[in-house]
């Protein structure tokens, strides 16, 4: 059902079904919309990148922490940086 601006009418009981039908008419709408280069570049400037290949190891820190443990962790740090600027 396409989006109805005149639905829900004003002071009618509240029905699931049409509410439902509304949304899903709004969201066809907004899918339907093209994504500009404007968007593209500020969802690329503005929002995390993919930081999925980001792994967390398995980390046992000794007491005090030894040079190579600190590197892991500085490693582990700057990927995930690297993801989450979209460089």
């Amino acid at each position: 059902m396409p989006y109805d601006p005149t639905l829900p009418a004003n002071h009618s009981l509240i029905l699931s079904a049409e509410l439902q039908a509304q949304f899903a008419g709004l969201k066809d709408e907004i899918d339907a919309m093209p994504l500009s280069a404007e968007m593209t570049a500020r969802l690329d400037a503005y929002t995390a990148g993919n930081c999925e290949f980001v792994s967390l190891p398995s980390l046992t820190i000794s007491n005090p922490p030894t040079q190579a443990e600190v590197q892991n962790l500085a490693n582990v740090l700057s990927n995930l940086y690297v993801a989450l600027t979209r460089t």
